[in-house]
């Protein structure tokens, strides 16, 4: 009987020597797959954005130069496409399984000439049009270079990015509320760059289970947390290259003028991912606390350039938008 026990007690103490391990460890991603070139044909990218996944997994993409939605499989078969207005960025999905746009209305060849579709756009899952709204403007409604989408209890979060702020309508465009300014406190965004920047303000949005909406802002290098009528909660982040801060600037193709987080999304414990444009993939409490990370600059897989949009799967799986290597990157991130 002692000899039993005394075995016992040796099975529970290694069992609990390896929960800790376990516990004590980072877990890395595994890498499943990626898919995409740069081209025009059914498959291939000419800068993706955005990604959103609808309630059977279709993998639905922007296509900002070749003015698309692409829908994949899991898998990265190509199923379809719908053509939409040029410079497709942020998308999300509502209940219907109606897809939301944003335009951003980039000049053709100077920043002082007039913009023109900065808008937000809604189609059937088919690619039909059923309504859009907005132009560029400072007024309610109007866009400065619409960015991320997020659609939680029929209100429509859109970040305004070179307005600096966020805008909320119903489904339909009923333009409700609004809030941010250009600064550098709480609850503000930007700072001070070029007044056209591209990532003037907030950029990419996430929604958590409480219906908070968090926000990506370049320029700051942080993520910022508001409740869902815009009053502040928290911020974190940093310019530095460390675990939980979003420095780094993107330095191929000669660029180097880019830097801090851009895509963001939840997955279904609650945990926040959030990028940095210089190749880091970062995962986050809801509360700021960092979590772990991987990724770097590069075109190996694990690697990026300029990643954007973000999504998961209902099998735990992270999609990643790699958009100056013209794919998507799928990790295994599931606990």
């Amino acid at each position: 009987m002692k000899r039993r026990r005394f075995s016992l007690f040796l099975v529970a103490l290694v069992l609990a020597s390896a929960a800790a391990t376990v516990v004590g460890e980072e877990r890395s991603p595994r890498f499943v797959l990626e898919w995409g070139q740069r081209g025009a044909a059914p498959g291939e990218f000419d800068f993706p954005i955005g990604i959103a996944l609808n309630r059977d997994d279709v993998v639905m993409v922007t296509d900002f130069t070749n003015a698309r939605v692409q829908s994949f499989s899991t898998e990265g078969k190509f199923l379809s496409a719908f053509s939409v207005a040029p410079f497709p960025g942020g998308i999300a999905l509502d209940k219907d399984g109606n897809v939301y746009v944003a335009h951003s209305g980039i000049p053709p060849s100077r920043f002082d000439e007039p913009r023109k579709r900065d808008k937000i756009a809604v189609h059937e899952p088919t690619g039909k049009l059923l309504r859009e709204w907005g132009r560029f403007g400072t007024g309610d409604g109007e866009f400065d270079m619409p960015g991320g989408i997020v659609i939680r209890d029929d209100r429509v979060y859109v970040a305004d990015q070179c307005n600096r702020r966020i805008q909320v309508f119903d489904r339909q465009g009923k333009f409700l509320t609004k809030w941010g300014r250009k600064g550098f406190e709480p609850g503000e965004f930007g700072g001070n760059p070029h007044p056209k920047a591209f990532f003037a303000g907030p950029t990419f949005l996430a929604c958590d289970r409480q219906g908070n909406i968090y926000t990506t802002e370049a320029p700051l290098c942080r993520v910022q947390k508001f409740t869902p009528d815009g009053s502040f909660l928290l911020t974190w982040g940093g310019n530095e290259i460390a675990p939980g801060k979003f420095g780094g600037y993107f330095t191929a193709f000669g660029q180097g003028n880019m830097r801090g987080p851009t895509g963001i999304c939840f997955d279904a414990q609650g945990r926040l991912w959030a990028n940095s444009i210089g190749g880091r993939i970062q995962q986050f409490s809801d509360s700021g606390e960092y979590l772990s990370g991987f990724g770097e600059e590069g075109a190996k897989p694990g690697q990026f350039y300029a990643p954007h949009g973000l999504a998961i799967d209902s099998r735990g799986c992270l999609y990643i938008v790699d958009a100056f290597n013209h794919r998507i990157q799928k990790f295994d991130v599931a606990p």
